[in-house]
């Protein structure tokens, strides 16, 4: 009888830890592609993403930027 039920565990491990590819629809191959390049070289990405970040907040917020950064480095 312990036989069964290990065979029956086995089962369902192999159901949950087979996990099929994932898909964003029509965009997969872009993601893939995105993906693909980040692994390899991650800091250019997250250097050029952070000065776009930082450059949009100035635009949005103008000079008060550095009263919102010193606000939030203080804790509120």
């Amino acid at each position: 009888m312990p036989d069964a039920t290990y065979q029956k565990f086995v089962k369902r491990w192999e159901e949950v830890t087979d996990i099929p590819p994932q898909t964003l629809g029509p965009l997969t191959q872009l993601y893939k592609q995105m993906t693909k390049r980040l692994k390899v070289t991650p800091l250019p990405w997250f250097v050029g993403v952070s000065l776009l970040v930082a450059a949009g907040l100035y635009i949005i917020f103008g000079p008060a930027v550095s009263a919102i950064v010193t606000l939030l480095q203080r804790g509120f």
